[in-house]
């Protein structure tokens, strides 16, 4: 381990990884400056017990039992130190959702938590509680034509002309009845690793271009579909919480503030609306229908 560079642009960011990154294949580069380098650590470590973070002169620690220990330091080098038995594909689910999420909140970067599909000029970004339905409603408007931007971490970037979505992800995680009710199982690439009901399918994804974002999707439970746009403060605050990626690791660093600030100026130039809708994959393309004539 160790010996090879891999290089991606992702995020906004060149990116030199000892670790393979099948997930980021699709934004593989040129090796070029790194911004940021993701490495195998060498050493012991005393590490936190699973579930909690550690923060030490603003490196920021972490350690998920019988898998491995990771260092996040300065936003610019995450370090990887693997149990003996931990193979590659855990070690990248971890990598690439804490790591990089703590990553993120040291930049001072808005890394949301959710999916976004585009089409025709307009991007939207779904977000909401776990299980409140995110990627399979996304796969489902891919599916109407729509293209796959990310699924699970965004990058937003704040601007006053309007936010601009940086793509992240060319696959989307879903549950094995939506895969069948999609009719996507030949897009299947593998099962996820903690659930054996959950697979990683590929995705009709778009071009690796930044995009301005043109909506942000609240999903809620609701009897029948509907939409409803939300303002002002209401409307800020509930898509930040919805979209906050772990927030223990906001607290860790003391970055409430900067993070508010970042999703305050988002809704600033981005409409916010709320989708209460059955959670029923029957009544997904009642959903869809009304996303398409926002």
């Amino acid at each position: 381990m160790g010996q090879v560079m891999h290089t991606y642009r992702h995020s906004g960011l060149t990116v030199a990884s000892e670790l393979a990154l099948p997930e980021w294949e699709g934004f593989a580069c040129a090796s070029g400056k790194a911004d940021v380098r993701i490495l195998y650590g060498k050493g012991n470590r005393e590490w936190p017990p699973e579930d909690e973070v550690a923060v030490h002169d603003g490196t920021l620690r972490f350690a998920i039992d019988g898998v491995g220990g990771w260092e996040v330091a300065g936003g610019h080098t995450i370090r990887i130190f693997p149990e003996p038995r931990a193979g590659e594909t855990e070690l990248r689910l971890f990598t690439l959702g804490s790591a990089w999420g703590a990553l993120g909140i040291q930049r001072g970067l808005a890394f949301w938590h959710g999916s976004a599909v585009t089409r025709g000029g307009r991007t939207i970004f779904i977000c909401g509680p776990q299980g409140a339905g995110k990627s399979t409603l996304a796969a489902a408007l891919v599916g109407r034509g729509w293209a796959l931007l990310a699924d699970d971490l965004a990058r937003i970037e704040p601007r006053e002309d309007g936010a601009l979505l940086h793509p992240s992800s060319q696959r989307s995680k879903l549950w094995s009845d939506a895969v069948a009710y999609l009719d996507l199982s030949e897009r299947v690439l593998h099962r996820d690793y903690f659930r054996a009901d959950k697979f990683h399918c590929g995705m009709q994804a778009a071009a690796h271009d930044k995009t301005t974002l043109t909506a942000i999707i609240l999903l809620g439970e609701g009897d029948a579909p509907r939409i409803e746009r939300l303002s002002g403060a209401d409307a800020m605050t509930e898509a930040f919480t919805a979209s906050l990626y772990r927030p223990q690791y906001v607290e860790a660093l003391a970055a409430w503030l900067a993070q508010t600030v970042l999703a305050a100026r988002i809704c600033a130039t981005t409409p916010v609306y709320r989708l209460l809708r059955p959670h029923a994959l029957d009544r997904l393309d009642e959903s869809c229908a009304l996303i398409d004539g926002l």
